[in-house]
């Protein structure tokens, strides 16, 4: 039967030519292809490479640990006048006093701030990046070790706190691009962040508020107790001694505790002998127990045989097994004097 022009003419009809479908599979393959190999090489730079971002232009940089030949690259071209180095004093790491030599030789200033990249960061510390970020001369460059988390917050932190940028823009310091993975325990910086969100609700959002949230609202990160009560026996040398208390949750977060010393919160003692030479101890508190804010639980715990005569310093702390004690956090521990006697 014959075709009319408009059936022979219509493309549901007859095929694209084999030279066309070459072409575009070539295009799409060629495209495929340098998408792929533009994603490997910004992979290849931020896991292997430098890590190097600009913040805010002439202002904050950041980048991946930088050895000395990163440091003379980038601080003549970028004119920078302050290194932060977000991984503390780490003297006498060979990188460390690389990093300050180098500094030195080309007259600029480091501040040496302490994050983690697992756990939330510590009230102390906090401070100690606000004092920094408010006194620096500018520009400045982030550094930690692979510029991605505790650079990435430290990041986010300037930009709430020197910038008219929103929680989201300045969240976008933490993210794939610069090779943040929320997962794990690098989640808490994201975890950080959420907090002040969920304070932010029903407010608005400005450099003030947030200053104001970080230096008085934070709290060691919901996380902090109080002694209410504490009695021991008297104490003699070559005999343990066996302590009562009662602490009370004055957090923001509940305490979860179980039996096991991997597992949930607990009970940290530390003691120290009359030369300060800390004596072995254990976690306490090894119980199944939730304790809500504002609730109190007694707790027992026994110090071994104390070895000298002497005044020895009992500190008393709760511990997070994902954060860590709660003093690294910013929350004063207990402490009380022991006098051993014979």
């Amino acid at each position: 039967m014959a075709m009319s022009g408009a059936e022979s003419a219509s493309p549901s009809v007859f095929p694209k030519p084999r030279k066309t479908r070459s072409r575009l599979r070539l295009a799409f393959l060629l495209g495929t292809g340098g998408m792929v190999l533009m994603f490997g090489v910004e992979a290849g730079r931020v896991v292997l490479g430098f890590n190097f971002h600009t913040v805010v232009a002439g202002k904050v940089y950041r980048g991946a640990q930088p050895g000395p030949d990163d440091l003379e690259s980038i601080i003549p071209r970028y004119h920078i006048q302050t290194v932060i180095n977000l991984r503390g004093n780490c003297d006498p790491s060979d990188w460390y006093r690389e990093e300050c030599r180098t500094i030195q030789k080309l007259g600029v200033s480091q501040e040496d701030v302490c994050f983690s990249s697992g756990r939330l960061p510590s009230q102390g510390e906090l401070r100690r990046l606000v004092e920094v970020l408010d006194n620096a001369t500018y520009p400045v460059f982030f550094h930690c070790r692979r510029g991605a988390d505790r650079t990435g917050m430290a990041s986010c932190l300037y930009l709430l706190l020197k910038t008219d940028a929103t929680l989201a823009q300045a969240r976008a310091q933490l993210n794939l691009r610069h090779g943040h993975f929320a997962l794990g325990r690098t989640a808490y910086l994201d975890a950080f962040f959420d907090m002040y969100a969920g304070w932010l609700e029903g407010r608005k959002h400005s450099s003030d508020s947030f200053r104001r949230w970080l230096l008085e609202e934070y709290k060691s990160g919901g996380r902090s107790f109080q002694v209410e009560s504490l009695t021991w026996e008297d104490p003699h040398v070559g005999q343990p001694c066996g302590f009562k208390l009662r602490v009370r949750n004055t957090g923001a977060v509940s305490w979860q505790m179980r039996p096991g010393s991997t597992a949930g919160f607990r009970l940290g003692i530390d003691v120290f002998d009359p030369m300060e030479k800390r004596v072995p101890m254990k976690y306490w508190g090894l119980k199944d127990a939730v304790v809500p804010p504002g609730q109190a639980i007694d707790l027992a715990f026994v110090v071994p045989a104390f070895p000298a005569p002497g005044r020895y310093r009992l500190l008393i702390d709760m511990v997070d097994p994902t954060q860590g004690w709660f003093y690294q956090l910013g929350s004063e521990p207990h402490e009380e004097e022991l006098v051993v006697r014979e």
